[in-house]
């Protein structure tokens, strides 16, 4: 019983010092606390500083800046202005000076019987395509295609098309002024990497010739308003009459009038449909009296691409017929047509199938014509090279030397440097 009495007075004398020592310690712990929040709030404070310092003095330098560019020609900026300016804006200036530039090399294997009925086993580097685009000036660009192409074993230049675009026109308008493919149809306005075959229709190779109807002129195109909201675009161009096919060739003097009525619908969300109309008129020769020609002709194209897996299916089905009403002397005019109708299906992502129906009569000559089965494969090695194999089985009739012919093409395109999208 004493034992317990002297635990408690033990208790009674040790419980005050116990509990003043937690209150200091409890204090010492608050005090270090809010010296820490002290600190913490002067280096945000400092950190605060130091910004609106810098702040100040870049708000400075692009005053200096703005000083030296609006001051008088005679006024020289300080040098250490002088130096910077040396240092980086000239460059980034002659840099934006630079045009978009590239090259497109296509090689063909042909196997077979040409159109003129020769035998024929040959590589052919057929043609180099070098591409230069760049902004003019605020009101519009520049494009310049120049092609050097091998025919008979020697290498030729030639400007493809060359012309300057004015996109700033008022009334949605636009307008092109230089050497430029004529607006006619589909087909004619492809280059040779933008086909979706080897060679061109026999339509387009009958009626525009072999590189299709390119000659310089003006262009004036106009987005018409229209009660569906739809895309629906005018074109009219004023190009020379220098078409060899169905113009007057080397010996045009006058120009030819070119017109392309262009209707673009959505179907739904996967399938597009366009629809065109095209009329082209002038005289077929350079001597008097002179004779007209009047090209009228009518493409359907629909498009197929599925939302889900618009990478790795889609169809396109094109079409075209040309008329043709060429007069070669005193009340003698030549009526003649041509059409061709391809269908092409992407059928994984890099791979499609194609088929191609011709029929083709002559500007000048109804009585003879070609008929044409084309087939083929394509492997889109990369979005800059494609592999494509090709056979055509083609029949001709009237006075055309030779009766049929089949041809095998292997093909290859490549290309480096920037290029710009297609037309859809």
């Amino acid at each position: 019983m004493q034992v317990q009495w002297a635990k408690f007075v033990c208790c009674l004398v040790v419980a005050p010092f116990w509990a003043g020592a937690s209150s200091a310690g409890q204090g010492a712990a608050a005090e270090s606390e809010q010296q820490s929040l002290h600190q913490r709030i002067a280096e945000l404070q400092q950190r605060i500083e130091d910004a609106n310092d810098k702040h100040t003095a870049d708000i400075e330098r692009l005053r200096q800046e703005i000083d030296a560019l609006t001051q008088e020609p005679n006024e020289a900026p300080s040098a250490a202005m002088q130096n910077e300016y040396e240092g980086r804006s000239p460059r980034r200036m002659l840099q934006s000076f630079n045009p978009d530039i590239s090259a497109i090399g296509d090689v063909l294997f042909h196997a077979g019987e040409n159109e003129e009925g020769v035998e024929k086993n040959q590589f052919q580097f057929r043609e180099l395509e070098l591409a230069f685009a760049a902004a003019v000036d605020p009101y519009g660009r520049a494009d310049f295609f120049v092609s050097i192409e091998e025919e008979d074993g020697e290498f030729g230049i030639d400007v493809e098309e060359g012309y300057f675009t004015f996109d700033t026109l008022p009334h949605d308008l636009k307008a092109r002024a230089g050497k430029f493919y004529s607006f006619f149809g589909k087909a004619n306005l492809f280059h040779t990497h933008a086909m979706p075959w080897v060679d061109r229709p026999l339509v387009i190779r009958h009626f525009f010739g072999e590189e299709g109807m390119t000659e310089p002129g003006a262009e004036l195109s106009w987005l018409v308003p229209n009660p569906w909201e739809s895309y629906m675009e005018l074109t009219g161009q004023l190009q020379s009459n220098r078409n060899e096919a169905s113009f007057a060739g080397d010996e045009g003097d006058e120009l030819m009038y070119v017109t392309h009525l262009k209707n673009f619908f959505d179907i739904n969300r996967q399938s597009t449909i366009e629809v065109g109309g095209s009329f082209a008129a002038g005289e077929n020769t350079g001597t008097s009296p002179s004779h007209q020609t009047y090209l009228e002709g009518l493409d359907l194209t629909y498009k197929w691409r599925p939302a889900e897996q618009g990478l790795y299916k889609s169809l396109a089905w094109m079409n075209e017929l040309l008329l043709s009403q060429r007069e070669q002397g005193e009340g003698d005019t030549v009526d003649s047509y041509g059409l061709y109708s391809s269908l092409e299906y992407q059928f994984e992502r890099r791979w499609s199938i194609f088929g191609r129906y011709d029929y083709a009569q002559f500007p000048e000559d109804s009585e003879s014509r070609e008929s044409a089965y084309t087939a083929g494969l394509t492997f889109r090695q990369s979005e800059y090279a494609f592999w494509r194999v090709q056979y055509t089985h083609a029949d001709g009739g009237g006075d055309l030397t030779w009766g049929s012919r089949d041809e095998f093409f292997v093909q290859l395109n490549f290309g480096i440097g920037p290029h710009r999208a297609h037309q859809y």
